[in-house]
């Protein structure tokens, strides 16, 4: 599943992409502040809550 959310400040793709790895995320870019990737449907709630909890997310 295709997921995309706002992105606070600036962030580093390749450490996002490095982030998201243990979730099974895929295919991370940001486009126009927003950050876009491919992740299997049942990971998508914990890679949203770290994301969040890490500040990359409002």
């Amino acid at each position: 599943m295709k997921v995309t959310y706002p992105i606070k400040g600036v962030a580093e793709i390749k450490v996002l992409k490095e982030e998201l790895k243990p979730f099974g995320g895929r295919c991370a870019k940001i486009v126009e502040n927003t950050l876009e990737f491919q992740i299997k449907e049942e990971n998508q709630p914990a890679a949203y809550e770290y994301l969040k909890e890490k500040g990359y997310i409002s």
